[in-house]
């Protein structure tokens, strides 16, 4: 990142001073950049997969390579409980957290996990003019200073496999509820946290709890393994899936299966859903290496960083990156929600109850650990 003298003093002049514990101040974005060297290294947990790691660790790699990313891609329920262990301890190694909001601003913000991030933010980073409904549409918490995604990936709640559904029977998605459609619909459990969670949460944002209640009673088959949902709605065993994955969905269709299987209009919806996905970041509170932190946040959050998020491929809030995938990106016209946002927490979670509520299918159960056999 290249700053000229006069960015450099409105950096410095519109950066919060440094947390004090660190007993520093930002003198300069040079200066910054000579620390984050002397540090050597910057610790970050990130999204799981070989293409998030490309991403989040080799580009950044590329375009710092005297700043090492000590990066973990273990599952939050890993690293949550390993993070707050290790607090407990006072033990502070984390710099950056990258991952969806719902954890992290639900779980770990309460519990004073994440410092104020605009202190680690350059102006330019900053600029309305990057981000897809300004710069501050992209806070998750309901401060709007701790926790921020620059995901900007769109949700297809329900997706119909057409070659077993004529288009001319779903005209709207209340036709959904005709009693020809009952015992062909395939959903990813609604009363758990995920993706039939996220699309329970379009369907109530558009049509309301009533239809959302009596959607679930179309002797729906709920199914925790997105794998299978989509293999279903492919094969047409259950020609209508809610809460696919897309990731799941495209599997199959580079084998050349379910090329038919497309997601139901945006003219049939009044708003759509955004989802973060694993694209939100917070910086560590007493990050045991500062300004490596905010040269590895400002390059992520850059036109570069961006680039690189793209390549796994997700989209970007920023405007001047091409979409990953186009078919997920924000179209002309349609009005977005991001409903991982702290503000709509209660929501989700109600949300949640009204499926436990409704559909009578027993829960699935989780499997337990086998126990070791003393010898």
């Amino acid at each position: 990142m290249h700053l000229s003298k006069l960015s450099i003093a409105a950096l410095a002049a519109t950066i919060l001073a440094w947390p004090v514990s660190e007993a520093r101040a930002l003198d300069d974005w040079n200066t910054v950049l000579a620390k984050a060297r002397e540090e050597g290294t910057v610790v970050v947990h990130g999204a799981p997969g070989k293409r998030y790691a490309e991403a989040l660790v080799g580009a950044f790699n590329k375009a710092h390579p005297d700043i090492r990313v000590q990066f973990s891609g273990a599952s939050g329920r890993v690293d949550t409980p390993k993070l707050l262990r290790e607090r407990k301890a006072n033990i502070y190694a984390w710099d950056v957290w990258i991952s969806g909001p719902s954890t992290a601003v639900g779980r770990l913000k309460p519990l004073g996990v994440f410092q104020p991030l605009r202190q680690y933010l350059t102006k330019d980073t900053m600029d309305d003019k990057h981000w897809q409904g300004g710069f501050d549409a992209g806070w998750m918490d309901v401060e709007k200073k701790y926790y921020y995604t620059f995901d900007g990936t769109t949700q297809n709640p329900i997706q119909v496999n057409w070659d077993f559904v004529k288009k001319s029977s779903i005209t709207s998605i209340k036709d959904l509820l005709k009693p020809e459609f009952a015992g062909k619909i395939v959903w990813d459990d609604p009363r758990f946290n995920g993706s039939g969670n996220g699309s329970s949460q379009t369907i109530y944002e558009n049509f309301g709890e009533d239809f959302l209640r009596a959607l679930y009673k179309q002797k729906i088959v709920f199914v925790t393994n997105r794998r299978q949902l989509a293999e279903w709605v492919v094969r047409g065993r259950y020609p209508i899936g809610i809460g696919v994955g897309e990731n799941d969905l495209a599997v199959f269709q580079k084998q050349g299966l379910g090329k038919n299987v497309e997601p139901l209009p945006d003219s049939f919806y009044k708003i759509q859903q955004q989802s973060s996905g694993f694209g939100a970041l917070g910086v560590v509170d007493r990050a045991p290496h500062p300004n490596a932190a905010a040269v590895y946040v400002n390059w992520l959050l850059s036109k570069a960083g961006q680039e690189a998020w793209a390549g796994v491929p997700r989209n970007s809030r920023r405007v001047d990156v091409k979409p990953g995938d186009p078919t997920l990106a924000p179209r002309p016209g349609v009005t977005y929600f991001n409903g991982q946002e702290e503000s709509r927490f209660k929501t989700r979670m109600r949300l949640q109850e009204i499926a436990k509520e409704t559909i009578t299918a027993e829960m699935p159960k989780k499997k337990k650990k086998r126990s070791k056999k003393k010898e």
